[in-house]
């Protein structure tokens, strides 16, 4: 086999596989009605958590048909504390967050009403995501943070838990109201590890649904931004920003700090789906996945389920267009996101 017809070769036999996983994953069927998605995987299914009634819950085999699977909460096992500070909460939980860790799958979750800022963050403990297994049992695991320690002015939401190499656990939150935040938690207990804690300023305005993986060189930030939740007026979008540390700062791809509310744009919506937002990523088989939540035309504005996965660009920027390479997310990062 000449060079030629190697390279020849590889470039068709890539571009039919980007084709192929593509053409899957825009086919997605089911019920696909979502809003601030994430997804991990126990065993052979694949599990969608997001906002809703008790947290809402969906599941797949094959992570293209989709069909609801509960929730974590009902009615009988809302936890008491959820009215202390917002009486009208209603258990319409917002935006939660899932990882896996020390044998159990750690979710934190919104407490919130819609334009309500005494906000706060849950969180609750599973040993399996299998409702047919006899251990299947939500633990609430109380109230993590609120507006009350979680920085003068911000409104604690929009939960993303990031696993450090070294061990460390750190929780990020926030919205446009006051920006976003990081503090650190106890990786035992999974709550604040102190109290107090000491808040991380990432932003004083811009974002919310605020996400952060790690890539070979870089870790990268993305977050929400525009107006949501309006259907078919809906303009969110997704803005990334980029950092040799953790803590930041973080920069555009101008060399601007997110500090300054700078961002540069990453997912744009387009005339079928004005509004693309709130991500999530997902990790398997070394191909890391976006997943989202987009208002879309052909659904009359509803917001439904996107997946897709992550490219990255010549300059280690992350993309949704294939490129040709995969992004590689960290491996110590990889056994968080995809729940093995």
């Amino acid at each position: 086999m000449t060079e030629t017809f190697k390279s020849f070769f590889f470039i068709f036999f890539f571009a039919a596989a980007v084709q192929a996983q593509n053409s899957a994953l825009d086919s997605l069927e089911g019920d696909l009605r979502v809003h601030d998605p994430v997804m991990i995987k126990q065993d052979s299914t694949y599990y969608i958590f997001s906002t809703g009634r008790g947290v809402s819950i969906k599941a797949s085999e094959d992570m293209v048909n989709w069909k609801r699977a509960g929730r974590v909460f009902d009615s009988l096992s809302l936890p008491d504390w959820h009215k202390k500070d917002i009486p009208e909460q209603d258990g319409h939980l917002w935006a939660p967050d899932i990882h896996y860790r020390n044998g159990k799958y750690h979710l934190y979750y919104s407490v919130s009403a819609w334009m309500n800022f005494n906000s706060s963050i849950g969180y609750a403990t599973n040993t399996t995501l299998d409702p047919n297994d006899p251990d299947y049992k939500w633990k609430d695991e109380g109230q993590v943070i609120s507006f009350k320690n979680g920085g003068e002015g911000v409104n604690v939401i929009d939960p993303n838990v990031f696993v450090a190499e070294d061990g460390k656990v750190w929780l990020l939150y926030g919205s446009y109201q006051a920006g976003l935040r990081m503090v650190e938690l106890n990786p035992e207990t999974g709550q604040l590890k102190n109290n107090p804690p000491e808040v991380t300023k990432l932003t004083t305005s811009l974002g919310e649904g605020v996400f952060i993986i790690k890539g070979p060189e870089y870790y990268y930030i993305f977050a929400s931004r525009g107006i949501c939740c309006k259907g078919l007026d809906s303009n969110y979008q997704v803005v990334i920003g980029r950092s040799k540390k953790l803590e930041g700062s973080y920069f555009t791809k101008e060399g601007e700090s997110w500090l300054d509310n700078k961002y540069s744009v990453f997912l744009a919506g387009d005339h079928e789906e004005p509004g693309r937002g709130h991500n999530g990523f997902f990790v398997e088989d070394g191909i890391t996945y976006l997943v989202y939540h987009a208002y879309t035309r052909s659904a009359d504005g509803a917001s439904l389920l996107n997946i897709a996965p992550l490219y990255v660009n010549k300059d280690g920027w992350p993309r949704t267009e294939p490129t040709g390479e995969y992004f590689q997310m960290a491996d110590f990062q990889q056994k968080v996101f995809s729940g093995i």
